[in-house]
């Protein structure tokens, strides 16, 4: 039958790009990762790694020159923006294979959305933690994660230096207060979009919109 096997394409398609785009992503964190290393940029290894990943990545440093606390952010606006159009557009085929209405696009994409927004949420929280406990601990400002994590935090965190001064012995209660920040929106207002978001996908559904 011409329809079902329209259908079955689809599905196939939107399962292609939805676990290619999976794929493609940790093939990107992995190329990023390696620079900081310093690898031979003529093994095969990274010879085949930079075919696969270099377009994109040298387009993301062009197009999207983002630096924050000495720290180049393009990479991750590259690898975040694959990822989001590939999950969504894949799990749009599929619905649509599945006889979904075209509009599934919508709530598709919004859950996406919320879903990216909740992984940066919960980014922060780690990351925030991690600079309340150097705080305490101290650690020496030399060490290399030491220095991304201050350089990561610290754009975030120098508008509250007013609000809130070091406590004793030099704590830092600033990042506590943005993780505090973050897990409210995380529980509160995401969780609140993504039910909703839910919501509306099942009214589209059942063709109630």
């Amino acid at each position: 039958m011409p329809g079902a096997a329209a259908n079955n394409f689809l599905v196939t398609s939107g399962l292609f790009i939805y676990y290619g785009t999976i794929i493609y992503v940790w093939i990107l964190i992995i190329r990023v990762l390696l620079t900081w290393i310093n690898p031979n940029p003529y093994s095969p290894a990274m010879r085949f790694l930079s075919r696969l990943t270099d377009p994109l990545l040298n387009r993301a440093y062009r197009w999207f020159p983002l630096t924050i606390g000495g720290l180049n952010f393009s990479p991750i606006l590259a690898i975040v923006f694959v990822h989001l159009v590939g999950q969504v557009l894949g799990l749009w085929l599929v619905c649509l294979g599945q006889g979904q209405p075209f509009l599934m696009l919508a709530p598709l994409t919004a859950l996406g959305l919320i879903s990216l927004f909740s992984a940066v949420a919960w980014f922060l929280v780690i990351v925030m933690t991690v600079r309340f406990i150097m705080s305490l601990v101290q650690p020496s400002p030399y060490s290399i994660l030491v220095q991304v994590v201050f350089g990561m935090t610290e754009p975030l965190l120098a508008p509250l230096r007013r609000l809130f001064p070091p406590g004793p012995k030099g704590m830092d209660w600033r990042p506590l207060m943005f993780l505090l920040a973050a897990l409210l929106v995380q529980w509160v207002v995401l969780a609140s979009l993504d039910n909703a978001a839910r919501l509306w996908m099942i009214s589209i559904a059942a063709g109630t919109v």
